[in-house]
């Protein structure tokens, strides 16, 4: 059993889930959204208070660090010319008229293009308002990123000779990739939104874990060995990691 409920403290909005089986209290912060708190169903609110209060110098960092990405990575909106990063390249969004039934998205070298039924478009109308635009966006990246995502890492796989067990594509908020001791490899699908350079670096790290489960010196030296620049790759992603969000599903 789990129930939900609201309060303020301090400027934030907080949100209590509560769990049957929980025994501590958890807090976790999101940009624009209120302070998420796991507790028990017998956890008080004077105990919650009294450890977001505990946490209201960590908490306050956070959302300061939330500020200063939202001016850096705006959010994207669904209207003409808004500019969507695909494979590193920024490319502005159109709207085509289509005489097709259903609409969908295609790609050019400068735009993304949002093809719509001709009976779902009026001059007046905006792009947000249209019910599927989101969802075609995200259904094209997703279905772009699992075929490149699978070249890559068939290409990567001969280079190496290392090979999966099974690949999985997810959608994960703090990961890129991820490695079982199954041989299993997670590819985040949003990694479509970077830069080749960026996506290969992933996948090398992914397969390397099949020989070193762990981020020994050898584990690294077999990522140096096919990706030299690693370092700076690595950089490159931490810094602009941030572009992935208007491709969230809670947006």
């Amino acid at each position: 059993m789990s129930g939900k409920e609201t309060f303020l403290f301090a400027k934030w909005s907080v949100e209590v889930h509560r769990r049957s089986f929980r025994r501590s209290v958890s807090i976790y912060l999101y940009p624009n959204k209120p302070i998420k708190v796991l507790a028990s169903k017998s956890t008080t609110q004077k105990v919650i208070v009294d450890f977001l209060m505990s946490k209201k110098d960590w908490i306050e960092k956070n959302f300061e660090k939330f500020s200063l990405i939202a001016e850096k990575f705006p959010e994207k909106k669904i209207k003409a010319y808004e500019v969507f990063p695909f494979l590193g390249i920024e490319r502005k969004l159109k709207v085509v008229i289509t005489l097709n039934k259903k609409p969908f998205i295609s790609l050019t070298e400068e735009h993304l293009l949002l093809h719509i039924p001709r009976n779902e478009w009026s001059a007046s109308s905006l792009i947000a308002e249209h019910p599927t635009a989101l969802k075609e966006i995200r259904h094209f990246y997703k279905r772009e990123a699992v075929n490149l995502l699978s070249e890559r890492l068939r290409f990567w796989s001969e280079q190496m000779g290392l090979r999966p067990s099974q690949v999985k594509f997810r959608e994960q908020r703090t990961r890129w990739g991820s490695c079982s001791s199954k041989k299993i490899i997670n590819l985040n699908w949003r990694l479509i939104v970077f830069k080749p350079e960026i996506i290969d670096y992933v996948i090398v790290h992914e397969l390397a874990h099949l020989e070193h489960m762990n981020h020994s010196e050898r584990f690294w030296s077999l990522v140096e060995k096919h990706i030299g620049n690693y370092k700076e790759t690595m950089k490159s992603l931490k810094e602009s990691q941030y572009l992935v969000e208007f491709l969230s599903e809670q947006n």
